[in-house]
C-alpha cells in the first residue's frame, strides 16, 4: 500500500494539497456561539484566547495612528507638490466661479430670469426648512419604520 504523496500520479499529489488545504475545524468560540442558539443543547467549555496586555494593546494603537499620520503628511506633500505642477489651485477658482458666471450670464440674456432664480432660491429655502421639521417630528415622534416580509408566491 503506498502512502499518500508516495504516487506518481500528480492527480493524486494535488488531490491530496488540496484536502489538507481545504480542511477547516470551527473555532471553538463559534460552536458555542451555534450551541448556544439551540434549546437544550450541551454546553462546551470553550477556552477563550488570553487578551493582549492593555500597554500592548496601546503601543499598537499609538504606532497605527503614527503610521496613518505619516501616510497621510506624505500624501497631502506629493499630492500638493503634483497640484501645484498641474495648476490645480487655479482649476479650483474656476470651478468655484463657474456658476456665478453662469447665473451672471443668464441674466445678461433674459432679464426676467432674476426673478425666477429668486423665486426658485426661496422654494429651496422653504423646502429645506420643511425637510429639517419632517426629520425632527419623526425622531421625535419616536417613528420606528415598520417592513414586512412579502410573501413570494412560487
Amino acid at each position: 500500500m503506498r502512502d499518500q504523496m508516495g504516487s506518481r500520479d500528480p492527480n493524486d499529489r494535488l488531490d491530496h494539497v488540496l484536502r489538507h488545504e481545504l480542511h477547516w475545524d470551527a473555532p471553538p468560540e463559534l460552536t458555542a456561539c451555534l450551541l448556544a442558539l439551540i434549546p437544550g443543547a450541551p454546553k462546551l467549555a470553550v477556552a477563550l484566547a488570553p487578551r493582549p496586555k492593555p500597554w500592548y494593546s496601546m503601543l499598537v494603537l499609538v504606532l497605527t495612528a503614527v503610521a496613518i499620520g505619516l501616510s497621510l503628511a506624505v500624501a497631502w506633500q506629493v499630492y500638493s507638490a503634483v497640484g501645484t505642477e498641474l495648476g490645480l489651485a487655479v482649476m479650483l477658482d474656476q470651478l468655484r466661479n463657474a456658476p456665478m458666471i453662469g447665473l451672471q450670464r443668464l441674466y445678461e440674456a433674459l432679464p426676467a430670469s432674476r426673478q425666477a432664480v429668486a423665486l426658485l432660491v426661496a422654494v429651496s429655502d422653504q423646502l429645506h426648512w420643511l425637510l429639517l421639521a419632517l426629520v425632527l417630528w419623526l425622531a421625535l415622534d419616536g417613528w420606528q419604520p415598520r417592513f414586512r416580509r412579502v410573501p413570494v408566491s412560487p
